[in-house]
């Protein structure tokens, strides 16, 4: 049973389900300039791609003609026209029983290098896709005297991505070149950036369930192991910054809440979570027409406005408290207890959506259910956790001594909403302006 467990893990697209990956090797000659470029996808835009009814052939020939017209080189101002030499595609083995795709186009353009030239690369195929972009430039029979890329790949061409790189992948579009006769290459050095403790072990979590998920045999001990380590998955992901799940926290601790009211939101946001999860899930299996990083970012957007307007509903309360008790505390409502766990739960986790997408994959659509509930249960104990750390937190010697902070801790409490909520809701839109 270790042997198909451990090949699932290797085979975890380390730079996210939803990514498409480009790379673009090129290679000068003095009579004329290559371009190996290939493009990796994960898991979903792979799953999607799969509703095609075109063969691999076919569609390796028309990927790599839409390609090779959407690539632009210029040497000295003239534009470069591109001719497909070679396409291939084909299918490798994914996570939780999902596949990913390889994409091989080699394109070529007449160029004579008989003195200096400038020579400029753009690609902006399939520009608004989220994931890894890198282009390298080598001269054969030519010298590079100046290069903005460097001449060889950090990822393999794509094959083997450096471990540190998962919070901020390479985006290298364009190229610049100074060519001329003779011979050596020239290039840069490129720094890849790092990645924080949480995120990288968060994301061996993610790759064990993914193994779990997509083991041959689904034993009752693996299938309760796969149950536990989403339920710990889902308590990662509330607890990591920019989620505004401690914020929820401390709006439960800090309106004097009642268990019950931590006890809805943490039910409504499990119930929302898994509700998303199974809906993106289909119509992400029904139609390749849907950007799933796209549909994230609405959902992202539609949460921190949620978030702000509750922040701002508190604001307004504790500045003009009702009933005249004039004490500082919001009102109680209800409907903004439930609007708070949805939002919480909103935005669907990508790590509980590809284990779901590979469990219906194999058969296994109940178990991939569970599983995501699992998920969602495990942002609500975080949830639950932190209010009632909050709680006792405020019972403290230390914390009863800012007794005079009292008359203002709905005020600060409705600040730190309204302020969470705008921060959600401009990341949100910042991400949907870029693609």
């Amino acid at each position: 049973m270790i042997g198909p467990v451990m090949a699932v893990i290797l085979a975890a697209h380390p730079l996210g389900n939803f990514s498409v990956n480009h790379y673009d090797g090129l290679t000068v000659f003095p009579d004329r300039i290559e371009n190996t470029a290939i493009i990796d996808k994960a898991e979903i835009p792979t799953l999607q791609q799969r509703q095609s009814a075109e063969s691999p052939a076919a569609y390796a020939r028309r990927a790599c003609a839409e390609l090779g017209g959407a690539v632009r080189a210029q040497a000295d101002g003239r534009p470069l026209t591109w001719r497909v030499t070679d396409a291939s595609f084909g299918y490798h083995a994914g996570t939780a029983g999902l596949q990913t795709s390889r994409l091989t186009c080699r394109l070529t353009a007449p160029l004579r290098v008989d003195r200096t030239l400038a020579l400029t690369f753009a690609n902006p195929y399939l520009g608004a896709a989220v994931g890894w972009r890198e282009i390298t430039a080598t001269g054969s029979g030519v010298r590079l005297r100046a290069s903005s890329v460097p001449a060889r790949s950090v990822s393999g061409e794509l094959r083997d991505y450096p471990s540190d790189l998962l919070s901020s992948p390479l985006d290298i579009r364009q190229a610049r070149l100074t060519v001329e006769p003779g011979s050596g290459d020239g290039g840069t050095a490129v720094r890849v950036p790092g990645v924080d403790v949480v995120t990288r072990y968060a994301g061996m979590l993610a790759d064990r369930l993914n193994a779990l998920v997509g083991a041959e045999r689904l034993t009752l001990p693996l299938g309760l192991l796969a149950l536990l380590v989403s339920l710990v998955l889902g308590a990662v992901h509330a607890a990591m910054p920019g989620h505004g799940k401690t914020v929820m926290a401390a709006y439960l601790a800090g309106r004097d809440g009642r268990l019950r009211d931590a006890v809805t939101v943490a039910v409504t946001v499990t119930m929302t979570h898994t509700a998303g999860v199974l809906i993106l899930g289909v119509l992400l299996s029904l139609t390749a027409s849907i950007a799933g990083q796209v549909v994230l970012g609405w959902l992202g957007l539609v949460s921190g406005l949620i978030i702000a307007a509750i922040g701002t509903a508190l604001l307004c309360s504790a500045v003009h408290p009702r009933h005249g008790h004039g004490h500082g505390h919001p009102v109680r409502s209800e409907r903004g207890v439930v609007a708070l766990g949805v939002a919480g739960g909103l935005v669907p986790s990508p790590s509980a959506l590809v284990v779901l997408l590979g469990a219906v994959a194999l058969g296994r659509t109940a178990f991939g259910i569970a599983t995501v509930v699992c998920y969602g249960l495990g942002m609500a104990l975080t949830l639950l956790a932190a209010a009632l750390a909050l709680r006792r937190l405020r019972d403290l010697p230390l914390t009863r001594r800012l007794h005079r902070l009292r008359p203002y801790t709905a005020t600060m409490t409705a600040a730190l909403v309204l302020l969470v909520g705008a921060g959600v809701t401009l990341r949100a839109a910042a991400s949907l302006i870029v693609r």
